[in-house]
């Protein structure tokens, strides 16, 4: 089997890859899912415990045929799995494109070795079989990769009274947000004054790939609770400045509304009156608002109990 050659670790790559012709490839954690476009997933605790991965393996050989690479002949499709906990990483399948199947499901033995709990993540690649004399611009090691797609698979951040989703730099640059974005929290509408089944209807959290392992793998720590606490008090404080500088001067806030749960969070840990917060948002004191949003969700103590961490 082919080793899996360690070598990308500078930004441009020695020699030039063809990812393209690994577009077609699919994954799907279950046996009863369809294949899926998406290159990251989450389930429940409970639901990781039965994964299943399954990959439909599509390579599209004219854009191989159409390189300076090596021919298909002189390649193997490999799948590699990286356990984060365990930090440790496994080729578990490999074979000829000449005897590539339609499909390969992960074998249950091979998937107990993973703790899926924590995350893994896998990587299908077309690798070279053999040495090569060395030309410029061409790979030639045995091992080394031309082309490759990433999958990431993830426990979700449970429970949660917001939908979360696990957002890599790429997705944040197609928003036109800086790559090394922490988080964005992007609101679907600003109608908050309205009942909302989910408030994923309303506005989700989109984190950046790498704080939200980290954050999955931590968060029963201090650190875990602290960050979580600041990220919950961000997104109260801009609920309450969208859904109260949409609001007209005598409009009503709606009993059972998005923005009446926030203000009767506020009001319940601070004692302070709808009328002194929705006066916040009209002398457009932002920084106000934040301070009752921190006080509300706790975000002193959970800050300060970073201190008593040996």
């Amino acid at each position: 089997m082919p080793t899996w050659q360690r070598t990308e670790t500078r930004t441009v790559r020695p020699f030039a890859s063809v990812d393209a012709c690994l577009a077609g490839v699919r994954l799907k954690l279950f046996p009863d899912d369809a294949f899926d476009e998406r290159t990251s997933f989450d389930a429940s605790d409970a639901e990781l415990r039965d994964v299943s991965p399954e990959f439909r393996l599509v390579v599209d050989r004219s854009a191989l045929e159409a390189s300076r690479l090596p021919a298909v002949s002189d390649l193997s499709l490999v799948i590699r799995l990286d356990d984060t906990k365990l930090r440790r990483s496994e080729v578990v399948f490999e074979t000829g494109l000449q005897t590539l199947p339609e499909t390969w499901a992960l074998p249950p033995d091979v998937r107990n070795r993973f703790s899926w709990k924590f995350g893994v993540d896998t990587s299908v690649a077309l690798v070279l079989r053999s040495e090569r004399p060395p030309q410029p611009g061409l790979p030639f090691m045995r091992g080394h990769w031309v082309a490759r797609k990433d999958f990431s698979i993830r426990a979700k951040a449970e429970p949660r009274a917001f939908p979360i989703e696990r957002w890599t730099a790429e997705d944040f640059a197609r928003q036109g947000l800086p790559r090394d974005s922490v988080y964005w929290i992007q609101f679907i509408t600003n109608d908050l004054n309205s009942r909302f089944d989910d408030p994923g209807e309303a506005f989700r959290v989109c984190l950046r790939a790498d704080v939200y392992d980290a954050f999955v793998y931590a968060q029963e720590t201090p650190q875990g609770r602290a960050l979580f606490s600041m990220i919950t008090a961000e997104i109260l404080t801009e609920v309450l400045w969208r859904g109260l500088t949409d609001l007209e001067a005598s409009e009503e806030i709606e009993k059972g509304s998005l923005l009446h749960s926030a203000l009767a969070r506020v009001e319940k840990a601070t004692n302070a009156t709808q009328g002194t917060v929705r006066q916040f948002a009209v002398d457009g004191e932002l920084s106000s608002l934040r301070t009752f949003a921190q006080a509300a969700v706790g975000t002193r103590r959970a800050v300060a109990r970073l201190g008593t961490v040996r």
